[in-house]
């Protein structure tokens, strides 16, 4: 199997509801790629590429215009040396990391049509048909809070509050807003991105305490986080540096301490890496959330299909990732099968021809 053409796609997808804000980075759109491998036997492979939100966009376009060189190359060339290449990029600086990530999807895509299988299939097989959806808050006034929760519905089991942005009696406030909304069987996931201080974090531990909270990636370090699980008894659940780093999350597995750990494929560098994140959390015991950032279609579904691999019982949720975006271009990647439960439309892939309606002729096209 030898790649024929290749062809590439900017994919820049605003939020829908203005500026989405963490502790680290504001966001207003989103700025992916996608690409699609052509063989010369007449299958095709699509991946997307994600950058790290944070990544500055200097950056980003010089990476983007080293892979444009990178693909180029690869006309010709074999499958085999498509692995190889993804192998390389892997052992690069987190940068890279979105480019990976695509670069391996689409890969992976190839190897899927070719054996004429599902795509969960080539990361290991599905354990369940969907995953439960979780949904993401970002807001600074408490009326948009209840707003969101609303939207939400009674039905979710997971919400996610975003925090570190504001003062931290204010983002209390937020808490427990939030909290009052809640009925006892969900949960309330509290993602400070590592943009609390230790004694930040220790004060809003000590300050709300609650079974239903899990307190995700208070601190920016994964010392700063272990040192909380140890001084406190309650729930939480890594990000973070674990999410893009492979070494640090095998080094959380293998500590034990923590409630669960967040798999980010996009951020730390593809779907094999991520799937031996997740199959260590199995082994392990240890609950795990699945998704990545913001991104579109292609993106979203091949995450949503690593997640279906996770134990049910050890999977606290996935996310629909194009949720606060614009829906423009709209490849439908998942549905929802449930309010509150997502799967991919196109468990065997997406329909090449019918992304190219969506997203117009390519940018660039090697052959």
């Amino acid at each position: 199997m030898r790649l024929s053409k290749i062809e590439l796609w900017d994919l820049k997808i605003p939020f829908r509801d203005g500026p989405y804000k963490m502790s680290h980075v504001v966001q207003e759109t989103t700025f992916g790629q996608v690409l699609c491998l052509h063989t010369d036997d007449g299958v095709c492979g699509l991946g997307e590429i994600v950058p790290a939100p944070a990544l500055e966009p200097k950056e980003r376009l010089a990476r983007y215009l080293e892979t444009a060189t990178l693909l180029k190359e690869l006309v010709g060339q074999s499958d085999t040396t498509l692995r190889g290449l993804i192998d390389q990029l892997q052992e690069k600086d987190a940068s890279w990391n979105g480019i990976t990530f695509g670069l391996e999807t689409a890969y992976y895509d190839l190897l899927a049509r070719q054996a004429g299988v599902g795509f969960a299939d080539v990361l290991g097989g599905a354990l369940n048909t969907s995953i439960e959806d979780y949904f993401s808050i970002s807001e600074e006034q408490s009326d948009r809070v209840c707003q969101r929760i609303s939207i939400a519905g009674a039905q979710r089991k997971v919400i996610q509050l975003k925090v570190g942005v504001y003062s931290l009696a204010h983002e209390l406030g937020l808490i427990r807003t939030a909290l009052d909304l809640l009925h006892e069987s969900q949960t309330l996931l509290v993602d400070a991105n590592g943009g609390w201080s230790p004694a930040q974090a220790s004060e809003a531990i000590g300050e709300i305490k609650d079974p239903r909270l899990i307190w995700e990636e208070p601190c920016a370090s994964y010392e700063e986080n272990r040192n909380l699980l140890e001084t406190f008894d309650t729930q939480i659940l890594l990000d973070g540096e674990t999410s893009r780093d492979f070494d640090a999350a095998k080094r959380a597995v293998r500590d034990g301490t923590a409630f669960g750990i967040c798999v980010k494929p996009a951020l730390v560098g593809g779907l094999s890496t991520a799937r031996q994140i997740r199959d260590l959390c199995a082994e392990a015991g240890i609950k795990m959330r699945i998704d990545g950032p913001w991104c579109g279609d292609i993106a979203s579904a091949a995450i949503v299909n690593l997640a279906m691999g996770a134990p049910p019982d050890l999977l606290i949720a996935g996310c629909d990732l194009r949720e606060p975006l614009t829906r423009n271009p709209d490849l439908k990647g998942l549905t929802h099968t449930t309010p509150t439960r997502i799967s991919p439309t196109f468990p065997s892939g997406f329909a090449v021809d019918g992304v190219r309606d969506q997203l117009g002729p390519a940018e660039m096209v090697w052959t």
